[in-house]
């Protein structure tokens, strides 16, 4: 006991040094992540909680990622199932408080909503759907139950459907669920017993509604975020009582102010001291008020009740005086530098100087209480007036009050970034151009450089041919052909120059004053104040700067590939008008660039703002941003500028490489969703370089984040999760491609992946596959399946051909019981919560997930049937079926034995009921191919009649009319349509014997009668003939059941039959009018005339229905067939026929009628 109470006060100090006094007298195994976890349950009520908290939060990095492993099997040690998802939180909640860490509540929340995931697997869609509402209902409960938000002011049940509307799988959770949710959480708050029994004990009630001022006095925390908002709240009051003391300070320094300003009007005139003192003063002041940090008053009836009426009020007028000031504020400017005295001037100049500064503070000032007070209008205003003070992009000389008005705005961007919203754009904006003015700056200092270089060099040439002219004795002041052309070039480009010269003069004054006045440290520093943003203004901040980047591209009449860019430039051509020309003799301008290129600034700041936030947000934060940065990122890599598409293909690789950092659980599909852009790119790229650079990206992630071969030991191998799922599509997608080295390229990066897999699973195949490690093979069976089956239907038959060999080195491999089992079953198996027999059974039970691993494949296959190209059908045809033949059937040795001795016998993967699954799902819906190979329904095939057949009703068709046309219609049912029946009926016959059932008989029966009823004519008798054959040939007589015989015979009179045929003769009705008898009349008409119209059809039919008739007339012809069938099914046949006969003669009566009068 004595050892558990110091272990206790360890722990509680610090967690690691606790643990390993407790391992070291052996209450627990410090190295057994498992065992850890179990020590932490059974002393939670003894721990302190945050301390757990904070160890189940530790970073991956810590110990090799221990700590994480630890709040895993932490997780994997709870039963959630059939258990309400928030009572679930709770229970998971009741062992440990949250921490405050965003990336720690990340790491914890994300291990709940896997673990309840995998145990109640019909309640959410995925696990992302489940650790969303996870935090939607955190947020919910520190809503509901905060004391420092009013009533009115909480959330409802409506905003809490709305918060969470469309992030289920991209659909809407249930209503009913959420309401429920909602009233128990209002009910209940969830809170850790150590807390409500804290608040039993002050006398507050369960999530009372106490002030925050007695919280913060009693030192409890209402619930697990408590203390974060009683700090909260002290943060708050703090910062009222530092504005109060700061108004004060303020209003005493004026008065001291003016009362020196009093005396200096008192004092000589010639002393001028006033204007220098008020002006050092009023910077003093501008100073102070800089310092204070403007405080939201929400929760206050300040902002409503008396500044946003005051502010509304005043607003306009502010904003006219302000601009007024800036505009006029020039100082020397017009009639008063000519008439004014030198200290005129001066003060004039220091009037102008104040009065701008006293307006930028207005404006920043202003800007900030009207994003506090929710007036957009006001506040989008007063930043577009700024903006357009700059004067950037207008091509005029810049003064000292457009460069303040500049650096205003940035100050704003650094500072007051939270209250900016959608005027962001205005501050992206200023930053191109600032970034812009800097790369002239550096080509004139570049071309300086060069021009320096070029005149020493012309210097010393001169120096040289003056030494030899004079030696020489020829005129110094000839020149040759060379210099002259020189001159003459150099008056030409003067000419052409001189019409952009003013503007190019202006552009490189205006970069010098940018360069020397506005850093880029300034400029950096307000996207790296990016992660301080809160959710939503990081979404404002986001969108604004994609939208900024999308003017930059399409500014230059580039092509962006997305409608989702597609935005209104009429004022955002800003770009556009600042292409400096070439340089004359260099070619090339002054920005570095060429005029004609795209510019990318906002592109690449927008990459690096992702990976500033990408580590410091939460996953459920940074997936909001997330999409508007992919959506941008991927109508870039659709540009038709291909070096701006790479860039952006570029961009997402680098993204790629830091978000896979983060390891994800396999219910998760984070990765999935990131990636998902790439699939995009491969599929609509016109750029054979982009798609190039995505499938080389694409390699890379594989090789660093794949799952490898187990010869190297880096912890960064099998962090590729989810995302596999996006790079298996993109190599699919390769192959489908037009270009050959696109899909040799991707097919390789398969072929490497799957021998890889391949070759690890028949190394280490011998042992326990629940002791595998994780392998493309177990966990992406299916779609590593669905890629090679992309291949198999791309455009390259050699491509084709080796997918399809690949397949059955999958099936082998599958059959071989080699393939592990995937990391969810594995966790199911090793799980230490207690299953009942008969779930444990189902676990261990792997029938249904192998079915599920077969059947991608062998579908697949059976697609390769509607191949045009004749070897592919050919070669996936057979492959199917020596799949099926080969594994889906016990081997000789147990049929022999009954199954009792199953160590040397082959794998056995499906039983009869398996195989009938096979034929309806895979073999039969194969016939539909046909209808897809050309128009074969309007076909006949003479060459199937009987040799000496006579047309009484139809006229035989023209022996060479539309021959090559026919035939071509009926490649598939030429080449295909017997190698499919024969391997049925081989199935078929094995079946009999394997497993003494004739059910495989009726499954074919069902294939010929799909033929039998088919509108081709073709197909049809092509049926019939392999209907004849089946029964006579294929079968033995002993083996056909009367069941057998009936469905034959119903097969056969159905085909005989005519559809719509109309009566011989219309009874009279007794008693009828002549109104309903002329009525009946017509009737009968309509009737024979929809069935003359139909002759066409009726027309097929018809030489369908002489090949059954000759195909009966061949059965009961044939004694021993005669005998099996029996009397009775005779008689069927024989009286069937009769009909049939009779049928078509009164068929043939009523065409003969409609040509003996034409127009009935």
């Amino acid at each position: 006991r004595e050892e558990e109470s110091q272990a206790v006060l360890k722990f509680n100090q610090k967690p690691a040094a606790g643990l390993e006094y407790a391992a070291e007298c052996g209450h627990v195994d410090a190295s057994d992540p498992m065992d850890v976890a179990r020590y932490l349950l059974q002393n939670k009520d003894a721990f302190d909680k945050r301390q757990i908290g904070e160890y189940l939060g530790r970073e991956k990095e810590w110990r090799d990622g221990f700590a994480l492993k630890v709040l895993r099997a932490y997780g994997d040690s709870l039963d959630f199932k059939a258990m309400p998802f928030d009572d679930a939180i709770r229970y998971y909640l009741s062992g440990f408080r949250l921490p405050g860490e965003a990336q720690k509540i990340d790491r914890i929340m994300e291990v709940f909503a896997a673990r309840y995931t995998d145990q109640n697997s019909g309640v959410f869609p995925t696990a992302d759907s489940a650790f969303i509402l996870a935090f939607s209902i955190i947020m919910l409960n520190t809503d509901l139950h905060n004391p420092a938000i009013k009533e009115d002011r909480r959330m409802t049940i409506a905003s809490f459907q709305r918060m969470n509307s469309g992030v289920c799988d991209g659909g809407d959770f249930p209503d009913e669920m959420l309401s429920e949710i909602f009233e128990r959480i209002k009910a209940e708050p969830i809170s850790l017993k150590e807390d409500d029994d804290a608040r039993e004990s002050a006398g507050i009630g369960k999530g009372g509604k106490t002030p925050a001022s007695a919280l913060s006095t009693a030192g409890l925390s209402d619930f697990f975020f408590g203390s974060h908002y009683v700090e909260q709240d002290k943060t708050r009051e703090s910062n009222y009582q530092k504005e109060g003391d700061q108004i004060v300070r303020d209003t005493e320094s004026m008065l001291r102010r003016r009362r020196k300003a009093t005396k200096h009007e008192k004092a000589p005139a010639g002393s001028g001291g006033g204007i220098s003192s008020s002006k050092k003063a009023l910077r003093e002041s501008m100073k102070k008020h800089a310092s204070v940090k403007f405080v939201g008053t929400a929760d206050s009836g300040l902002r409503d009740e008396y500044v946003t009426p005051m502010f509304d009020v005043a607003w306009g007028p502010a904003l006219a005086v302000f601009s007024t000031a800036i505009e006029s504020a020039n100082g020397t400017d017009g009639v008063l530098a000519s008439i004014a005295t030198d200290e005129e001037m001066d003060h004039a100049v220091d009037n102008a100087y104040l009065a701008i500064e006293v307006s930028l503070n207005g404006f920043q000032l202003a800007i900030c209480i009207a994003s506090l007070c929710g007036n957009d209008t006001a506040r989008d205003a007063y930043v577009r007036a700024l903006y357009n003070f700059t004067l950037l992009g207008s091509s005029h000389l810049l003064a000292d009050r457009h460069v303040q008005c500049v650096q205003s705005l940035l100050r704003l961007g650094r500072d007051d970034g939270e209250l900016l919203g959608v005027t962001w754009e205005h501050i992206f904006r200023v930053l191109t151009e600032i970034y812009r003015l800097h790369q002239v700056w550096e080509g004139m200092a570049r071309n300086e450089r060069k021009e320096i270089k070029a005149r020493e060099r012309a210097a010393r040439r001169a120096e040289k041919e003056a030494s030899a002219q004079s030696s020489d004795g020829s005129d110094p002041d000839d020149t040759d052909e060379e210099s002259v052309a020189s001159s003459e070039m150099s008056n030409y480009v003067d000419v052409h120059l001189e019409e952009e010269m003013d503007k190019r003069m202006i552009d490189e004054a205006n970069a010098m004053f940018i360069h020397d006045t506005v850093p880029l440290d300034l400029v950096d520093s307000i996207f790296q104040r990016s992660t301080s943003l809160s959710r939503r203004s990081l979404k404002d901040f986001v969108y604004q700067l994609c939208r900024v980047s999308r003017m930059e591209i399409s500014g230059y009449g580039g092509h962006v590939g997305s409608d989702a860019n597609d935005i209104d430039l009429t004022n955002d051509h800003y770009m556009k008008h600042h292409t400096l020309v070439s340089d004359g003799k260099h070619g090339t301008s002054h920005m570095g660039v060429g005029s004609t290129q795209p510019a990318i600034y906002s592109l690449e700041k927008l990459v690096e703002v992702t990976h500033f936030n990408m580590e410091s947000r939460p996953r459920l934060i940074f997936a909001d941003i997330w999409g508007t940065i992919s959506m941008h990122l991927t109508s870039t890599a659709l540009h038709e500028e291909a070096a701006v598409a790479m860039y952006a293909v570029d961009s997402l690789r680098q993204l790629s490489l830091q978000f896979l950092n983060r390891e994800e659980l396999g219910v998760f599909e984070f990765q999935r969703r990131f990636l998902k852009s790439l699939e995009t790119i491969m599929s609509r790229s016109t750029h054979v370089s982009v798609k190039e650079l995505l499938l080389s990206s694409v390699e890379q992630l594989i090789s660093i984040y794949g799952f490898g071969d187990g010869t190297k030991s880096d912890s960064r191998q099998g962090t590729l999760r989810s995302g596999w799922r996006s790079v298996l599509v993109v190599l699919g997608t390769a192959g489908l491609d037009k270009n050959d080295s696109i899909a040799l390229q991707g097919f390789k990066l398969l072929s490497d992946q799957t021998n890889q897999c391949m070759s690890v699973c028949s190394i280490e195949g011998g042992g326990d596959v629940s002791k595998q490690p994780d392998s493309l093979l177990s966990e992406y069976f299916v779609d590593l399946v669905n890629t090679l089956l992309l291949f198999i239907s791309g455009p390259r038959q050699d491509l084709s051909s080796k997918s399809i060999d690949s397949l059955v080195r999958l099936s082998d491999v599958l059959a071989e019981g080699k393939v592990p089992l995937s990391s969810t079953r594995r966790k199911a198996l090793a799980s230490p919560v207690a299953l009942s027999p008969s779930t444990r059974d189902d676990a261990l039970d792997l029938s249904n997930d192998e079915l599920e691993l077969w059947w991608p494949m062998l579908l697949g296959l059976s697609q390769t049937m509607g191949d045009r190209r004749p070897d592919v059908r050919v070669k996936g045809l057979g492959t199917l079926f020596n799949i099926i033949n080969k594994h889906f059937f016990p081997s000789s040795h147990d049929v022999s034995k009954n199954g009792d001795n199953e160590d040397n016998a082959s794998p056995r993967h499906g039983d009869l009921q398996t195989l009938q699954l096979i034929f309806r799902g895979v073999l039969v819906p194969a016939l539909e191919f046909e209808e897809i190979d050309g128009n074969s329904t309007s076909g006949f095939a003479p060459e199937l009649l009987p040799p000496k057949f006579v047309h009484f009703i139809t006229a035989p068709p023209t022996p060479d009319a539309n021959s090559g046309e026919d035939s071509g219609h009926h490649e598939w049912i030429n080449t295909t349509f017997e190698h499919l029946m024969d391997g049925c009926i081989s199935i078929c016959l094995r079946s009999l014997e394997a497993f003494d059932s004739d059910a495989l008989v009726e499954e074919v029966l069902a294939m010929l009668n799909s033929c039998l009823l088919s509108d081709s004519g073709h197909l049809a008798v092509k049926g019939l003939r392999r209907l004849q054959q089946f029964v006579s040939k294929d079968l033995e007589l002993k083996d056909i059941t009367d069941d057998t015989w009936a469905t034959v015979s119903h097969m056969l009179f159905r085909v005989l039959s005519i559809r719509g045929l109309p009566p011989s003769s219309v009874p009279e009705i007794e008693g009828a009018t002549d109104e309903q008898k002329e009525q009946q009349k017509q009737e009968n008409i309509e009737t024979m005339n929809e069935f003359i119209r139909e002759q066409r059809f009726f027309s097929n039919r018809r030489y369908i229905g002489c090949n059954a008739a000759m195909v009966i007339g061949s059965l009961l012809t044939k004694d021993n067939i005669a005998e099996s069938m029996g009397v009775h099914w005779y008689i069927f046949l024989t009286s069937g026929l009769g009909k049939g006969i009779r049928d078509w003669e009164r068929a043939a009566e009523i065409m003969d009628s409609k040509t003996a009068r034409p127009n009935a």
